[in-house]
């Protein structure tokens, strides 16, 4: 970046064959150069401004399913050369539906910014990160963790959000989670696929007879 400080005194030489000749024209010569240094800043940081405003949820603040279908994919790649577990969350919210309709959308939308909060509460900030990839479904990508603590981070979430509000502890409010380990030459796609399967099975058990069915917050793998 700073290097183009010296393009109008280059530009002047490849043109002319001569720099300055007084301390004016060099003083004019830097300013220009200086300004023009700004000017490229300032369009490098508006780009990767746009850049991040497209992966990201405007609700919650999380990155949105674009972000989380490049990042998994990275991810997968970087675990794999590295040799490190690389574990996936795939989390719905239960009973969210009935919130919003007995509650309306702006209690619903509390709610979702509600887990969101808890995500970025129980992650480990420029290493893991959270994702909102349909409309009450989230999911956390959690770099050279194991299954068993992607599970403690799954409680931490729920913990979180059991602070947040009493629908999370009294009902009717509560979370399925499903947890995966990145396995051995496993694609990205499964491995997206295996932690839905996984949250599917989580919520339709938690839907069971005999199982708290609120204010609960449940993991499988």
């Amino acid at each position: 970046m700073y290097l183009l400080v010296g393009v109008p005194l280059l530009t002047d030489l490849v043109e002319t064959g001569e720099l300055p000749g007084s301390a004016r024209e060099w003083i004019t010569e830097v300013v220009g150069g200086v300004l023009i240094a700004l000017l490229v800043r300032k369009i490098r940081q508006e780009h990767f401004a746009v850049i991040a405003l497209s992966r990201t949820d405007a609700l919650t603040g999380l990155w949105n399913r674009r972000a989380f279908e490049e990042a998994v994919r990275d991810d997968c790649v970087r675990a794999r050369r590295a040799m490190q577990p690389l574990s996936l969350v795939y989390i719905d919210l239960d009973n969210f539906k009935h919130v919003n309709d007995r509650a309306g959308h702006d209690a619903g939308d509390l709610v979702l910014r509600q887990l969101a909060d808890g995500i970025r509460h129980a992650v480990r900030a420029r290493v893991d990160r959270g994702f909102r990839v349909g409309g009450d479904e989230f999911a956390v990508l959690l770099p050279g963790s194991s299954a068993a603590q992607a599970e403690a981070v799954v409680t931490r979430i729920g913990e979180h959000c059991a602070r947040a509000a009493p629908a999370w502890v009294d009902g009717p409010l509560g979370i399925s989670a499903g947890i995966v380990e990145l396995e051995p030459d496993e694609v990205a796609s499964e491995f997206v696929r295996r932690a839905d399967r996984a949250m599917y099975r989580r919520k339709q058990a938690a839907a069971s007879p005999g199982l708290p069915p609120i204010g609960h917050v449940a993991a499988s793998r």
